[in-house]
C-alpha cells in the first residue's frame, strides 16, 4: 500500500564544545595527527542471560559456576541464567547465548587497539527486550568509563521488532532439567492463558521510544563531546523524531511530528506518527558519521490499525518509497559534507548493494525467487538511487556475512557488509581515515573468546533430555569445539544440516547432497575422470561438504577456512573441463550441476579481507 508522507522541515542542530578540542585530542605525542579509526560491530544480537534471569523465579533455572562480571570469576559461585536452547541456536543464522562472551571479547580487543569510536549498525539487541537493551547500555557505559570509548548505535529490524512496544518472549529457553520452556511478558497470550512457564515484563519487545531513551547516551542524543549533532527533524527530542503517515485519500497539506503512536485525525483522515532514529554526528573534528534508520514497517492494512509487518525483508527497496524525505536529507548531508570538507561515512543495518557477488540469478534459478533470503537483496534501481546520492562508503549488517560491493565506477558507492559476531566467521570492521583522503577498511576475525564454553554443561543436559524424550536432536560433537572459531563452524554445519539442506533446499538437490559423495557431485559437471581435478580424499567425502563450503565462503569470503579445497573449486571454473548438460536431463542432475557451478563461482569471487576507498 502506498500512502502520502508529508515533508518535514530539516534543521541542523548546533554543535557542543569540549574542554579540549577534538583535533587536539586526536594528536600523537609528536604533534602529528593520529589517523582516526572507527570500529563497526554489526548484529551483536546481545542476549544477556545473566541480566534476563534477575527478575525471574530462579529455583528451576540452569546454574553456571561463574559470575556475570567479565574477567572476574569466583570459584564455586552458582549463578542462575536464562538462556536459549542449543536446538534453537542450531536452527538460526546466529547464536543467541555465546554472543555475550564474544561481544565483550571484541570490545576488549578494540580497547586494546586504542580505538575510541565504535558504531553499531543495528540488531545490537535480541528483539529489543528490556533486559537486553538495558544490559547493552550498561556494558557500553562500562567501556566508556573505563576506556573513554564512545558508541553510536542505529536501529535494526530486531531492535525494535515493531515500531511500538508489544508482547514478547520466547518458547525455547532452557529449564534446569534440559527441556525447553516458554518465558513471556505478562501481556502475551501464553501468559494470559497461563500456558507459559514464567511471565515477566523484561521479556517484552520494546518499541522505538523505550530503546532510544535507554540508549540516549549511545548515539540517540547529542553528547557534550560531539562537534555537531542533527536529525532530519530539527530536534534531538526522541518524541518528535519521525514521520506522519496517513491513510490514502488524506487531504491534509500540513504535517507535524507527534509524541506517541496513537492515531490522530487530520481533516477527517487517520494518521499516525512513525518513529525514525536517523541522525548525523561529528564525533571528532572533520568526521561525519551518518546513522541511517533504514527500518520500514509496512502497514498490514490501514496505517491507523497500527498493525505492521516486520522490517527484515523491506530494507532500502521499501525505504526509497516510504521515506523519500530521508533520502532528500541524506542528499543534503552529502552536499554539505563536500562543501565543508567533512569526511563522511554512512552506516545502517541494511545493505545498500548486492551482497551475493553477482550470483543472484543463479540463486533464484536454483532456490527460487524467495530462497536464500533474496527478498533482502537491494534491487539495481535502488542501489543506483543510493549511489547517486554521492555516498562513498556505507557500512551495513543484517545478513550475518562479510561482503564488499563496489560499483564498476570506482567513484561510486562502496557497501561493506560487516560480519556478525554471532555467526561464522565472527568479526568486526575498522575504518581508518588516511591523510590522502582515502579510507582503509579492514575486517578482523575475533580469534580469542574467553569462557565461550561456559554454557556447555547446560547444553549437555539439554542433549540428554532430548535423547531420552525421543526428540529431534543435534550433533553433540559441537561441544568438543576447542575454540570459538571452530564453535561457529560447527554451528554453521548444523544449521546447514538441519535447516538449509534439511528444510529449505529443493528436495532433489537436498536428497543428493545428503546421500552422495563429493565425487558424485563433481561428475555432473566435469567430463572424464574427476580424479584429475582433485585427490581421492576429497572425492570420497560426503557431498554435504560442498554445501558446508558454499556457506562458509558466502559468510566469510577469503576468511573462510576450507582446508585448501577452495583451489579445487576455483579449478572447476575452467570451462574446458565441463560436459554439455542435456536439455532433458534429470532434474536432480541439473540442480546438482548448477550448485557445483555456483560453488565454483563464489570460490573465484571470494571477497578480499580489506579495501581502500578513495574520496572518503
Amino acid at each position: 500500500m502506498k500512502f502520502p508522507v508529508i515533508f518535514l522541515l530539516l534543521i541542523s542542530l548546533g554543535g557542543c564544545g569540549t574542554d579540549k578540542s577534538p583535533s587536539e585530542q586526536n594528536k600523537t605525542a609528536g604533534n602529528t595527527p593520529a589517523p582516526v579509526q572507527i570500529a563497526f560491530l554489526a548484529d551483536i544480537h546481545l542476549h544477556d542471560f545473566f541480566a534476563a534471569a534477575k527478575d525471574l523465579d530462579a529455583s528451576e533455572l540452569p546454574l553456571i559456576a561463574d559470575t556475570p562480571i567479565s574477567g572476574n570469576s569466583t570459584q564455586g559461585a552458582q549463578t542462575p541464567v536464562l538462556m536459549r536452547s542449543m536446538q534453537a541456536q542450531l536452527n538460526s543464522t546466529r547464536l543467541f547465548n555465546e554472543n555475550y562472551f564474544v561481544f565483550r571479547a571484541a570490545l576488549d580487543e578494540i580497547a586494546a587497539k586504542g580505538i575510541k569510536l565504535v558504531a553499531l549498525p543495528g540488531d545490537f539487541s535480541d528483539d529489543g527486550q528490556p533486559a537486553n537493551v538495558r544490559a547493552l547500555a550498561d556494558i557500553l557505559a562500562e567501556y566508556t568509563d573505563k576506556y573513554g570509548m564512545r558508541f553510536y548505535t542505529i536501529t535494526g529490524n530486531h531492535d525494535p521488532v515493531r515500531p511500538f512496544s508489544r508482547a514478547g518472549g520466547k518458547k525455547d529457553f532452557l529449564h534446569r532439567s534440559g527441556k525447553e520452556v516458554a518465558v513471556m511478558s505478562p501481556d502475551h497470550p501464553d501468559c494470559l492463558n497461563k500456558s507459559a512457564w514464567q511471565c515477566n515484563n523484561t521479556l517484552r519487545e520494546w518499541g522505538y521510544a523505550d530503546i532510544m531513551e535507554t540508549l540516549k547516551s549511545q548515539g540517540f542524543s547529542p553528547s557534550s563531546q560531539d562537534v555537531l549533532y542533527e536529525t532530519p527533524f530539527g530536534t534531538a527530542d526522541v518524541s518528535k523524531r519521525g514521520w506522519r503517515w496517513c491513510d490514502p485519500g488524506n487531504g491534509s497539506e500540513e504535517s507535524d511530528t507527534g509524541e506517541n503512536s496513537n492515531t490522530t485525525e487530520e481533516n477527517g483522515e487517520s494518521c499516525i506518527f512513525m518513529p525514525d532514529a536517523s541522525y548525523l554526528v561529528e564525533p571528532v573534528e572533520g568526521l561525519w558519521l551518518l546513522a541511517i534508520d533504514a527500518n520500514v514497517y509496512t502497514p498490514e492494512g490501514k496505517v491507523s490499525s497500527l498493525e505492521f509487518n516486520g522490517s527484515g525483508n523491506a530494507g532500502y527497496n521499501a525505504l526509497v518509497d516510504y521515506k523519500p524525505e530521508l533520502i532528500d536529507w541524506i542528499a543534503g548531508v552529502v552536499k554539505r559534507a563536500e562543501e565543508q570538507d567533512k569526511r563522511l561515512i554512512a552506516f545502517s543495518h541494511f545493505p545498500m548493494a548486492d551482497f551475493y557477488d553477482n550470483t543472484q540469478k543463479q540463486l533464484a534459478e536454483l532456490f527460487g525467487d524467495t530462497g536464500m533470503q533474496l527478498k533482502r537483496m537491494p534491487s539495481a534501481p535502488t542501489t543506483q538511487i543510493l549511489s547517486e546520492l554521492g555516498l562513498r562508503l556505507h557500512m551495513a549488517g543484517h545478513m550475518h556475512l562479510y561482503d564488499i560491493a563496489q560499483s564498476e565506477d570506482t567513484g561510486g558507492l562502496v557497501n561493506v557488509q560487516v560480519p556478525s559476531l554471532a555467526a561464522y566467521q565472527p568479526g568486526y570492521s575498522v575504518v581508518t581515515l588516511n591523510n590522502d583522503g582515502s579510507a582503509q577498511v579492514d575486517t578482523i576475525i575475533q580469534q580469542q573468546v574467553a569462557r565461550f564454553d561456559t554454557l556447555f554443561p547446560v547444553y549437555a543436559k539439554e542433549w540428554q533430555y532430548r535423547k531420552q524424550a525421543g526428540l529431534i536432536n543435534w550433533d553433540n560433537t559441537i561441544l568438543d569445539a576447542p575454540d570459538y572459531l571452530r564453535f561457529t563452524d560447527a554451528h554453521l554445519k548444523e544449521v546447514v544440516r538441519q535447516r538449509y539442506v534439511g528444510r529449505e533446499w529443493p528436495k532433489p538437490l537436498a536428497t543428493f547432497i545428503q546421500s552422495k559423495t563429493v565425487g558424485d557431485a563433481l561428475e555432473t559437471l566435469v567430463c572424464g575422470n574427476v580424479s584429475r581435478i582433485t585427490d581421492e580424499g576429497l572425492l570420497t567425502m560426503p557431498a554435504i561438504t560442498l554445501a558446508n563450503d558454499y556457506y562458509r565462503i558466502r559468510n566469510a569470503g577469503q576468511f573462510a577456512d576450507l582446508g585448501g579445497r577452495e583451489v579445487v573449486y576455483e579449478r572447476l571454473s575452467d570451462a574446458s573441463l565441463h560436459c554439455e548438460l542435456p536439455e532433458a536431463g534429470p532434474v536432480q542432475s541439473q540442480q546438482v550441476r548448477r550448485f557445483v557451478e555456483l560453488l565454483s563461482d563464489v570460490a573465484v569471487s571470494r571477497d578480499v579481507t580489506s579495501i581502500t576507498v578513495k574520496g572518503v
